[in-house]
């Protein structure tokens, strides 16, 4: 079983991403990462780094560096191309990877770093990847070919994926997705925690002095679609842009590179080792692009308990996880596809992580099966301490009114979740991501708990949960949040889960802005993030709604203009209709 903490903290131990951030920088030894991952004896001593300029079909120079093996002229090479004002841990890794007789090369994109041109984010790596990769192509030092990453860079090896060639041998990607649709809008709420923060660490070609003030001057700003004149020392096109993608129709989404980028999957022939956490806010662009891969079959899917960055953080630690995301898979499978060597796991399906249990589960597909169970929000409380609690399940009756105030200038704070870069020590966020505790703030009357009776037996939930509720609202528009947590016997709640909707895109299917009259019925539909949870005997799988869930997505201002665009916000009168008409739909496997 998971192992429950009783204070927050963030794991960074010795497997994590975070230490390695930390530490690399001092020449933390490879032997710790090779002892304490359990890999192989290392082959080779690492030489020393080469730097050139590749020029791009318009003549646009990008800074290479190229690191072989000591005493290696060709070999296998594994390919990242970078964004980022910090190296550190890149660096670091393809000094591993030299240490296994592989090649490596990291290349500055477009416009950052010390590579010419002005950057955009994304808008040119689908045709700078391709030069790139027919440069390396035809370089004699390069045996063979693979393609490596997690985040922006898993983009940029996606983006370079349109047309491989045969020396390509396979990709290892992490916590990135090629349609951005769904983690750059949740139904018209902007991920602050994401790409907010993110903006705040990425202003220029160099890390800025303080980006956690970026971001609080970022978020402090009305109306937001100027702040970054303020926040991020300039107008920043990109960052506005997708402000204005809130709709799946948005402009921004049809431009060609974001085509190209969001059309690769199927063209990828080479198998895959696919890379997701839970609690990283890619998942379901992650879940998209593994599904569309023309390898699917022939690629593995590992869901991991882990953020953005693969730490373990929150309450509910799985020891088995550690180190899966950069080490105990990434460089077993880039030395079988490119060495021949045996993969200590198997080469297909998909390996989850669930919370809740020991050890991962192998399936060929994931979610497994499950079966719907609906859960009524019932009026009735069944639980008052430490708040008030009313019935999650048993059977529809009559239709009863819960009213509360929304107050956009006092969001319910963000507690753990799936939608933080999970930076928060080096990078702007202030969102802790993960299962944490929740803390009960009894005095809010905005947000409204249930929870099922408890269990007797263990429960499985896998997929996307829905919260279907029928809603009225004072104003033209406003959102609804949900929230699932795991409830103990001694009354401590855990995040597992969360999701929005706002009342002019109600559900997932609406790609245009629905109007809404005030004080009308509504139905909408929360989609909650992907995850599998074991539920222990003696504990209550808890529901709790409100309207925000700040600043991990932007609170609602409750006016019809965009959220970004407003100055004034309003007071909201908020309405659930409970007994019947709303309903938690759970996916649970038997």
């Amino acid at each position: 079983m998971s192992r429950l903490r009783s204070a927050p903290s963030t794991s960074l131990g010795v497997n994590g991403l975070g230490l390695v951030l930390l530490l690399a920088g001092c020449s933390l030894p490879q032997n710790i990462v090779r002892s304490s991952n359990g890999l192989p004896d290392y082959t080779h001593d690492e030489g020393s780094w080469r730097h050139l300029d590749v020029p791009m079909r318009d003549g646009v120079k990008l800074k290479t560096h190229v690191l072989m093996p000591r005493g290696l002229e060709r070999a296998p090479i594994v390919l990242m191309r970078n964004p980022y004002p910090r190296d550190i841990l890149f660096t670091f890794s393809c000094s591993v990877f030299a240490r296994y007789g592989l090649g490596c090369v990291v290349q500055d994109v477009r416009g950052q770093r010390e590579s010419e041109g002005e950057w955009h984010p994304l808008i040119h790596e689908v045709d700078d990847g391709e030069d790139t990769l027919a440069w390396l192509d035809a370089q004699p030092f390069a045996e063979s070919i693979a393609l490596y990453g997690q985040s922006y860079l898993a983009g940029t090896a996606l983006a370079a994926s349109t047309k491989l060639p045969a020396k390509v041998k396979t990709l290892v990607l992490a916590v990135f997705g090629t349609d951005l649709r769904p983690v750059i809008s949740e139904r018209g709420l902007f991920p602050h925690e994401l790409i907010t923060a993110w903006a705040s660490y990425m202003p220029s070609r160099e890390r800025p002095d303080d980006a956690k003030r970026s971001f609080e001057v970022a978020l402090a700003h009305r109306p937001h679609l100027e702040c970054d004149e303020q926040a991020f020392g300039g107008r920043r096109d990109w960052y506005r842009d997708w402000l204005d993608a809130a709709l799946p129709s948005s402009p921004v989404w049809a431009i060609p590179a974001n085509l190209k980028l969001r059309d690769v999957p199927p063209h990828i022939q080479v198998p895959v080792l696919y890379i997701e956490g839970f609690d990283d806010p890619f998942l379901v662009a992650g879940l998209d692009t593994f599904a569309r891969l023309g390898s699917r079959e022939r690629s593995h899917l590992a869901l991991l308990p882990t953020n953005h960055i693969g730490m373990q953080p929150g309450d509910v630690q799985m020891p088995e996880a550690e180190g899966q995301y950069l080490w105990k898979m990434p460089v077993p499978w880039l030395l079988h596809y490119l060495k021949g060597a045996p993969l200590p796991f198997p080469e297909t399906g998909v390996t989850s992580w669930a919370r809740g249990e020991l050890k991962p589960v192998h399936r060929e597909s994931w979610p497994p099966p499950t079966r719907d169970e609906p859960l009524v929000l019932q009026p009735q409380v069944s639980d008052s301490k430490p708040c008030a609690q009313r019935v999650l399940g048993g059977e529809a009756g009559t239709p009863s009114l819960l009213s509360y105030r929304y107050n956009p200038m006092r969001p319910w704070p963000s507690e753990g979740g799936a939608r933080g870069l999970g930076l928060k020590l080096l990078v702007a966020g202030t969102l802790t991501p993960g299962p944490l505790i929740q803390t009960w703030d009894c005095s809010r009357g905005d947000v409204v708990r249930f929870a099922t009776p408890v269990l007797n037996a263990p429960k499985r939930i896998a997929g996307t949960m829905r919260l279907e509720l029928s809603v009225r609202s004072s104003v033209k528009d406003t959102a609804f949040y949900g929230k699932l947590v795991d409830l103990d016997a001694d009354g401590r709640a855990v995040h597992v889960s969360d999701g929005a909707a706002t009342l002019r895109l109600p559900t997932a299917k609406d790609e245009q802005w629905v109007p809404y009259e005030p004080n009308s019925v509504r139905r909408v539909e929360i989609d909650f993030f992907p995850t599998e949870w074991v539920l222990q005997p003696g504990h209550r799988l808890g529901l709790w709604v409100s309207s925000s869930n700040y600043p991990a997505l932007s609170a609602h201002l409750n006016t019809e203009e965009p959220w970004f665009r407003t100055r004034q916000p309003l007071l909201a009168e908020q309405t659930l209709e409970l007994g019947g008409p709303s309903v938690l739909r759970l996916h649970v496997a038997d």
